[in-house]
């Protein structure tokens, strides 16, 4: 079978997707031993093309990764490199993905659509599809640029696309690509559920406004923001290492006073003695250093059946005089899946099936410190029938003399 060649340039390996208004091709370039591939959209309905042409070659919003865009025989062409992973649909078909790396891939879903929030919303929602983004790494997005227009969709507002990326964020916090907020429901965190809900509903303006209230969140301060577990981690390293380093002015001072006590110039520690307190902190300048909170729970019971009732009684603590704790955040997971997330100030799960249970604790507090999580691991036992009486028996109790 011949292969198609396009601009005596691109050579076509396969097709994904043709009809009479486009097509989407793999393709190499003929010419060079490089194995690179790259997709090829071509578009032949003249609405199409009049809109990949306003979208694509207009400088200011045409996309960074757009390599060639041309006409040939009324066909309209863009070209884009063939990115590395698999689809984010794939990935939440095949994968358990942790609390973290949700969180992660939402902020990386946000940052995607900030950055292309001046394109077409027509481009914009065929971008916000499970399928046309990919993972790399686990927690890393990149679209795939597979462009395939529905004649009968052209007129897509931006409403659409904030229901979309609702949509997208609810499938990646329920771990599915069937993912459904109502069905889902108990899998979305308190502070996630609302945002959720707004976008479905198309109520928010942007991403970037989804963006703002994600960010206000107790799960994001835990795992993204500046008092992430991770940037404590760090912020201690650099601590570790700062203390080895030579602070060169009290090292002089200090040499200054060695001399003029070896010297017999007393007159000289007068003057050595304010260099070398010189270093010092003053004592009216108090450390507004914000300890972080610790997380700890106790339970009403120690041996659990299934269908007990059981709460966890928050006993966080904050290092801090005049701090307090501001919220809470509880996870419940049954063999590495969420079943339960709740901010009360308490947790009741009744815990309806026997298995191997997983309960974590977040805390975060007024100053917006978040705490390192608290988790507690229980199995849950079948519970025993209780056996009945035969059938005739009595209660003889007041026969006996």
């Amino acid at each position: 079978m011949e292969q198609k060649i396009i601009k005596s340039k691109y050579e076509v390996i396969d097709t994904l997707y043709s009809d009479e208004l486009q097509s989407i091709y793999i393709c190499s370039i003929t010419s060079g031993d490089s194995e690179e591939k790259f997709i090829l959209g071509e578009f032949s309905d003249e609405d199409i093309k009049d809109v990949v042409k306003s979208s694509f070659l207009s400088g200011g919003s045409a996309p960074k990764s757009l390599l060639d865009s041309f006409e040939i025989d009324d066909k309209f062409y863009v070209l884009f490199p063939m990115v590395a992973g698999i689809s984010l649909e794939e990935h939440l078909s095949k994968h358990s993905i942790t609390l973290a790396d949700k969180m992660l891939l939402t902020e990386e879903l946000l940052k995607k659509f900030m950055e292309i929030e001046k394109f077409n919303p027509l481009i914009q929602y065929i971008l916000s599809d499970l399928n046309n983004l990919s993972v790399t790494n686990r927690k890393y997005l990149s679209f795939n640029n597979l462009f395939c227009f529905d004649k009968s969709k052209l007129d897509i507002d931006l409403s659409s696309v904030i229901k979309r990326l609702g949509h997208i964020i609810c499938c990646i916090f329920a771990n599915s690509p069937d993912g459904d907020i109502i069905k889902d429901k108990d899998a979305l965190p308190p502070a996630i559920l609302p945002i959720v809900s707004k976008a479905l509903e198309g109520s928010y303006e942007s991403a970037d406004k989804i963006y703002d209230d994600f960010k206000k969140t107790l799960l994001y301060t835990t795992f993204i923001g500046s008092a992430s577990l991770d940037d404590q981690i760090r912020s201690k390293i650099k601590k570790a290492q700062k203390r080895y380093v030579i602070y060169w002015p009290r090292l002089i001072a200090s040499l200054v006073l060695i001399a003029a006590l070896l010297g017999g110039g007393f007159f000289l520690i007068k003057k050595a003695i304010p260099a070398i307190g010189s270093g010092k902190q003053s004592p009216n300048v108090t450390d507004k250093k914000n300890n972080a909170p610790i997380a700890e729970f106790s339970i009403s019971i120690n041996k659990i059946y299934s269908g007990d009732d059981v709460t966890f009684v928050d006993e966080s603590s904050d290092p801090d005089p005049g701090d307090a704790i501001k919220s809470r955040l509880w996870t419940v997971e049954r063999d590495g899946t969420v079943v339960l997330n709740s901010d009360g100030e308490s947790l009741n799960y009744i815990f309806a099936e026997p298995g191997d249970y997983s309960i974590s604790l977040v805390v975060q507090d007024t100053r917006g410190a978040g705490s390192q999580p608290c988790n507690y691991k229980l199995k849950v036992l079948e519970k025993p029938e209780v056996p009945q009486d035969s059938p005739g028996a009595s209660d003889n109790s007041g026969d006996m003399k």
